[in-house]
């Protein structure tokens, strides 16, 4: 993904807010990087992140010096990235940034940076540790916070940080322009809910492990579907807990297949109320179940409890088997 262009075209004004304190020398130590679900906020995070080590910014990272090659390939012991869409942000780890910052940088440059990814995703303790952190951060430390719920965010935290919000892509748009790209319709319609761009779309199925995920959640998504149309509630029931639940195995697969399943729930419930969908491709499948299902929202309201349930490591097929339950049952 070509971050640069990204921003001018379509977050002009964070671009040139930006720009302007980096090179005025005015930039702030902490930065809370916000957007929905699908916005690229680790891919702004790092760019301008590197744009700050940069060995030539022109006027932001370069993407091709040997600072910014490093930083691309993990091999820059003062930038750190913990990742809070893979999993829950721990104290122990808040604390190793802690503890490495401490110290003098390993880099002449001596600037040292990290970046904690959907901090909503943060344990109470982990949260703590991060507040005194941001309190009294090093003259040459900066730190990138990214988050999809601000609303969920300590105002102790965002007082200390300057806050960016990214602004939502037209849904549609990024559908067209990825599929212009060659991504299937399918796949873009999908994806388009998790990445607020075409490109990123793009990238996500060249990607062995992200696409191995994306398409094992996909499959259960489409047999469950299939499946909800049966007239037998319980040869559909049996069906799920045999087949569907055992694919959904880890918790990445777990959130692309409740967020997908989110998805087709609310256009299922669009069609209902006579608007258009945005999954055209499952249009046919849509429209029978709007016909057959008679507690739609209370089944959409399930599948968004469930999901926010996740965070909370709880058993995933226990909690696939619940949800099932619920939506066939209610059918």
């Amino acid at each position: 993904m070509q971050v640069g262009t990204y921003l001018k075209k379509y977050q002009p004004i964070i671009y040139q807010t930006f720009v302007n304190s980096f090179q005025a020398k005015r930039l702030s130590h902490a930065y809370l990087i916000s957007g929905n679900p699908g916005t690229p906020l680790l891919e702004v995070a790092k760019y301008f992140a590197k744009s700050i080590l940069c060995d030539d910014p022109d006027p932001l990272a370069c993407n091709s010096c040997i600072t910014c090659l490093r930083i691309d390939d993990n091999n820059y012991p003062d930038f750190i990235v913990i990742d809070g869409s893979k999993g829950t942000i721990k104290k122990d780890e808040v604390s190793n940034i802690e503890t490495q910052f401490e110290k003098t940088a390993f880099e002449s440059k001596g600037i040292m940076i990290y970046i904690l990814h959907l901090v909503e995703n943060m344990t109470v303790q982990a949260i703590n540790s991060i507040l005194k952190f941001l309190e009294e951060p090093g003259n040459e430390i900066y730190a990138f916070l990214t988050t999809n719920n601000e609303n969920s965010i300590l105002p102790t935290i965002i007082s200390r940080c300057q806050v960016l919000r990214l602004k939502q892509i037209e849904r549609q748009e990024v559908i067209d322009n990825a599929i212009e790209l060659g991504v299937d319709q399918k796949d873009a319609e999908l994806l388009s809910y998790f990445y607020n761009d075409p490109e990123l779309i793009q990238e996500s199925l060249e990607d062995n492990d992200d696409k191995d995920t994306y398409l094992d959640a996909k499959k259960a998504l489409e047999e469950l579907l299939e499946h909800l149309i049966e007239e037998d509630y319980r040869a559909s029931i049996y069906y799920a807990q045999t087949y569907i639940i055992p694919q959904i195995r880890t918790l990445p697969e777990a959130r692309f297949f409740f967020d997908m399943l989110g998805q087709a729930f609310e256009d299922i419930l669009n069609i209902k109320h006579n608007k258009e969908p945005i999954l055209k491709s499952y249009d046919t499948i849509l429209r029978e179940l709007s016909l057959k299902l008679p507690h739609i929202e209370e089944s959409l309201l399930e599948i968004l409890k469930d999901r926010n349930l996740l965070n909370l490591n709880v058993n995933i097929s226990l909690l696939l088997d619940n949800l099932i339950l619920k939506i066939i049952k209610e059918g």
